[in-house]
């Protein structure tokens, strides 16, 4: 009880010297001053408010971006692959690695916004390992995922499942190869 006494008081002296500075800085700048260097407390309220305030902003901003380091753009297993299938594809296909599916998959166009949405997000994180283009139009054709032991995950397979609907629904065959040493 005597702390919660000493607190109410110090806020009240916080508040009337403030108070007393603040109406002494509406009179003039000269009178404001003269009236902040007469008052300690008022400066080391203002330095602590300025410090609270530096704090604060700098934790809503995240204290700076990350940084970024190089990341792995295929397992070796994905390269030995792709250069099995660049050589099977010949001249006439040419396979791009790493596509999102939201590059082959748009919502429909009639649907509200809110779906829109949901369908997006759904496909936005989403990546197969190959698709094969025609080499003159680069049109895809097919898409390729390499099945590693990942893909006996539960929560793989309910990935694996939801992409195997969307490529149902636009029509364009996904074809699945179980992953191997060698090719």
């Amino acid at each position: 009880m005597i702390f919660l006494d000493a607190l109410s008081n110090a806020e009240g002296q916080m508040t009337d010297t403030l108070s007393a500075v603040a109406h002494a800085f509406a009179v003039g700048w000269g009178t404001g001053l003269k009236a902040l260097l007469a008052r300690p407390a008022a400066l080391f309220y203002l330095a602590a408010f300025a410090a609270l305030v530096v704090f604060v902003m700098g934790g809503l901003r995240g204290g700076g971006r990350a940084g970024y380091q190089r990341g792995r753009f295929l397992t070796s297993n994905e390269k030995s692959f792709l250069m099995a299938l660049d050589v099977a594809l010949g001249q006439n296909y040419r396979a791009f690695a790493q596509v999102r599916l939201a590059e082959l998959a748009n919502p429909t166009i009639g649907a509200n916004p809110a779906s829109r949405r949901q369908a997006l997000n759904g496909v936005m994180a989403k990546s197969v390992d190959f698709v094969i283009c025609d080499v003159l139009t680069l049109d895809p054709v097919a898409a390729i995922e390499v099945d590693d032991r990942s893909h006996l995950l539960p929560e793989r397979q309910q990935r694996d499942a939801f992409v195997n609907a969307v490529f149902l629904e636009i029509g364009l065959p996904l074809m699945r190869v179980k992953a191997r040493r060698a090719y």
